[in-house]
């Protein structure tokens, strides 16, 4: 009886063991995962300055982030030529094409301008608008954002008005 014991105490004990390494083996997997998924993300980050100063400000999911646009306008100010706006956008991996109307809602634009103390534009002939849309997936750790900016640039080439909208999507 009593090498029965020793044999059942034994092959608990090889179970437990077993079961230990396998969770040890589980969470190792697991932070190396984290590690090199962070790694990841940070390193696209470093090259890509404005977008990583965006998303310093800017965590949470939101169609108008007025943090993440000024971020846009420290680098890019109103007034800037459409062509040299365009271009800080692209060299960050934004893909931009000429919109006929902005991407964002009209009442949620409306609340925009209302914020800064804008009203409507006046209607005049010089008032002809191009609207441009600016529009990247990037890197997140579990998941990957959306990013959505809106350039709107007066008569001559130059920029009038940004919106930002930034989703992060998860798996």
């Amino acid at each position: 009886m009593d090498s029965s014991v020793r044999k059942i105490v034994r092959g608990a004990l090889l179970v437990c063991l077993v079961v230990t390494a396998v969770i040890a083996v589980l969470v190792a997997s697991l932070s190396l995962w984290t590690w090199f998924k962070s790694a990841q993300v940070e390193s696209f980050y470093q090259e890509k300055r404005l977008l990583d100063e965006m998303r310093a400000r800017q965590k949470s999911s939101t169609n108008d982030s007025a943090a993440a646009r000024e971020a846009l306008l420290e680098v890019v100010p109103l007034g800037t030529e459409r062509e040299a706006a365009i271009a800080v956008l692209r060299r960050e991996g934004l893909g931009c094409q000429t919109i006929a109307e902005p991407i964002t809602d009209t009442r949620l634009r409306q609340r925009f301008l209302e914020a800064r103390g804008s009203t409507n534009m006046p209607n005049s002939g010089r008032t002809r608008k191009d609207f441009v849309d600016c529009q990247t997936t990037t890197p997140n750790f579990l998941g990957h954002k959306q990013w959505i900016v809106d350039l709107e640039f007066d008569a001559d080439g130059r920029l009038s008005e940004v919106g930002v909208a930034m989703w992060n999507i998860s798996f």
